[in-house]
């Protein structure tokens, strides 16, 4: 099956409204997909005069769409959604769930499926993902760019990244410049260790996305509670020194 007849199949059971398009018989091939097809759209009463992907089409010279192309492309929830298909099920996600959808796809998923990311929550990506059929080693469209996704890498990736992520914030991760100070909090040998791995993947989409995978809320109360711990301590061994000195001086009196 082609992506957007996985995508389409899914449709029909998600309970999304479909949104119906005007075939008529055509002979030649899908414009975007490139399949043969008996019968489609007009290119023009299925996008819209904001669409700007004309460069993904497989079969420009073609003159109709595919039915489920044309599906794909008109169906808002497909644009404003993160998204992962197979032909009987399509799952719309937020960000939060990304890791959770991206390292465990075994368990939403059987068979071929397709993976579509966005960020800016009006990008067509439906028409133009990859179909995949590996769990360990998956494409994953993301808008204008398409890679390729290590399940196993990406996991141990993730979990070194969440650990400097406590100490760190994004941007230093991504640039690679890091502050000093927290360098010395989160331990300078560790740190090499660490930073010597993110220098492999630094600057590649695959580095990107798990860096914007990363929860902020999550991480800010985890280091609020450090920082709480932190201070406590602080006080602990204040108070703890002023009554040693206070023993002191009673002993000198």
């Amino acid at each position: 099956m082609t992506n957007t007849e996985i995508i389409y199949q899914a449709l029909l059971s998600s309970g999304i409204e479909i949104p119906e398009l005007e075939l008529e018989e055509a002979d030649g091939r899908c414009i975007a997909c490139g399949k043969e097809i008996t019968e489609g759209a007009k290119l023009k009463k299925v996008i819209s005069s904001n669409f700007t992907d004309y460069d993904t089409f497989k079969c420009p010279e073609g003159t109709h769409i595919c039915k489920e192309c044309g599906v794909c492309i008109k169906t808002r929830e497909l644009r404003i959604n993160n998204f992962i298909a197979d032909k009987n099920k399509l799952y719309l996600f937020k960000k939060s769930e990304l890791e959770e959808y991206l390292f465990n796809l075994k368990k939403y998923v059987q068979g071929d499926f397709v993976i579509g990311l966005t960020r800016s929550f009006k990008k067509h990506n439906s028409f133009r993902c990859t179909v995949n059929s590996s769990f360990r080693h998956f494409y994953i469209r993301e808008e204008d760019k398409e890679y390729l996704f290590n399940t196993a890498l990406a996991k141990e990736l993730y979990e070194k990244l969440w650990r400097m992520y406590l100490y760190f914030t994004k941007d230093e991760l991504i640039t690679g410049f890091y502050s000093v100070n927290k360098i010395h909090e989160f331990g300078p040998d560790e740190f090499d260790t660490y930073e010597n791995i993110m220098k492999r993947y630094r600057g590649t989409h695959y580095f990107d996305l798990l860096i914007y995978m990363l929860d902020s809320e999550k991480r800010n109360e985890i280091v609020a509670e450090r920082i709480k711990q932190q201070k406590e301590e602080k006080q602990r061994q204040a108070k703890a020194e002023k009554e040693r000195k206070q023993d002191t001086q009673l002993k000198f009196d």
